[in-house]
C-alpha cells in the first residue's frame, strides 16, 4: 500500500514563503550596500593608458581617481591634482591620498576635492584633460562622471558614441575618450544637483529582514517544539533497574 504524502498546512506554507521573503531582502540589503564594479572603467588600450574618475558625492565628499597602466605612482599623483584643478577651477584640491590598490598592473592615484553643497554646473573637453595630462603622455583617455545617492548629475557629452543622460545612483557615465593621433575632441557638460538627505531605504530593508526573521522564528518554534515532544514520547522506555543483592 502506498503511503499517502501528507499536504502543507497554512503554517508551513506561510513559513515557507517567509524564509523565502527572507532571503529575498537579505540579497537586496547586499546589492544596495555593494560598491559599483569598476571593471568598465578599467583602462584599456595602448600604454600609457589613463582612466579618469570624477567621483561627486555628499557625504563621502567628491574625488578625483586616476586608474593608470604603463606609468609610475609619482607621475600620476601629480596628474590626478593637475585633472582635478581642470575640472574644478574654483575648488579646493587635497594632497594625494595613499595608495590602496594591490594590483600591480594598475596605479591608481586618488586626490580629494572640496565642492559646495549646491547644485552647480562644469564643463569638461578633450584639450584640457590632454593638457592636465601631459606629463604621463596617455596613448588611451577616458572621462567618467560617477555619482553616489546624495547627488543627482546629469552628463551632456559631444563624444562620438556617447549618450547624453542622468547618471543613476551609485554609477558612472563615460563623458568622452580619446585615442593617441586620433583627431577626436569632444566636450561635455555636467550638471549636478544639491546634496539631498541620506536614502532610507537600506534601514527599510534592515528592518523588513529583522521583521521576517522575527516571523519565522515564530513559525518554526511550534513544530520544533511538537517534534521534541515527538520524540520523547516515542522513545523506548529505559530497561529496569538490575536487582541490589
Amino acid at each position: 500500500m502506498t503511503p499517502l504524502t501528507p499536504t502543507p498546512g497554512p503554517r508551513s506554507a506561510l513559513r515557507h514563503t517567509a524564509l523565502a521573503l527572507i532571503a529575498c531582502l537579505a540579497l537586496g540589503l547586499a546589492a544596495c550596500s555593494s560598491s559599483e564594479s569598476l571593471s568598465q572603467q578599467l583602462p584599456i588600450g595602448p600604454e600609457p593608458s589613463i582612466t579618469v574618475l570624477l567621483r561627486v558625492g555628499g557625504d563621502a565628499g567628491t574625488t578625483v581617481q586616476l586608474l593608470g597602466t604603463g606609468t609610475t605612482q609619482a607621475s600620476l599623483d601629480v596628474a590626478a591634482s593637475a585633472v582635478a584643478k581642470a575640472a574644478f577651477p574654483n575648488a579646493q584640491v587635497g594632497a594625494p591620498e595613499l595608495v590602496t590598490s594591490t594590483d600591480p598592473d594598475l596605479t591608481v592615484a586618488t586626490v580629494p576635492v572640496q565642492l559646495p553643497n549646491g547644485e552647480m554646473t562644469f564643463n569638461l573637453d578633450s584639450d584640457g584633460m590632454s593638457s592636465a595630462l601631459q606629463g604621463v603622455h596617455p596613448k588611451a583617455l577616458s572621462v567618467w562622471v560617477c555619482t553616489d545617492d546624495r547627488r543627482s548629475v546629469t552628463v551632456d557629452s559631444t563624444a562620438p558614441g556617447a549618450v547624453s543622460s542622468d547618471v543613476a545612483t551609485g554609477q558612472c557615465q563615460v563623458a568622452g575618450s580619446t585615442l593617441a593621433h586620433d583627431g577626436v575632441t569632444w566636450t561635455a557638460t555636467v550638471v549636478v544637483g544639491g546634496v539631498e538627505p541620506p536614502s532610507k531605504l537600506p534601514w527599510l530593508i534592515a528592518g523588513g529582514v529583522l521583521v521576517l526573521i522575527g516571523l519565522g522564528a515564530w513559525f518554526l518554534w511550534p513544530r520544533r517544539s511538537k517534534l521534541l515532544e515527538t520524540t520523547s514520547s516515542s522513545s523506548p522506555p529505559l530497561p529496569p533497574a538490575p536487582p541490589v543483592h
